[in-house]
């Protein structure tokens, strides 16, 4: 018997982290203890990521350095698939300690670790902050 695979979507997430509908949060936690225990694996992709992160950030007030720590530990746990891992955790390094934008952050992590390294952007402000070819238009 194959192991069951699925991906994984952003409320499941919100619910399982925020604790906020009971019924929603034990279904999520039943999921998680599953895929922690082998039984199903995960995938999650950074753009769920990114809308977990707007979320936690935008509406429920989370700080940067909250959500590195709180989605940083969580793509590490035992039966979640993240898709471009090291992209990922290059990305909430940025994000919390340059106080970055989750997306720039995403972008820059993208070209040093994937390449090609060179951005161009109008954003001086941001990206001023990242290692990398950051290419200043005028």
């Amino acid at each position: 018997m194959s192991k069951k695979e699925a991906w994984l979507d952003a409320n499941i997430i919100l619910r399982f982290l925020l604790k906020d509908h009971p019924k929603y949060f034990e279904a999520a936690f039943q999921l998680f203890s599953e895929a922690e225990k082998g039984k199903i694996a995960l995938h999650l992709h950074p753009l769920i990521l990114a809308e977990v992160v707007w979320t936690l950030q935008g509406y429920y007030g989370y700080s940067k350095s909250e959500i590195a720590i709180i989605l940083g530990n969580m793509i590490e746990s035992d039966g979640l698939l993240v898709e471009d891992k090291d992209v990922v955790r290059k990305v909430f390094k940025d994000y919390a300690e340059k106080n970055l934008d989750y997306i720039d952050a995403h972008l820059c992590a993208c070209a040093v670790i994937n390449g090609p390294e060179a951005i161009y952007t109008l954003d001086q402000k941001h990206f001023s902050r990242l290692e990398g070819d950051i290419r200043l238009l005028p």
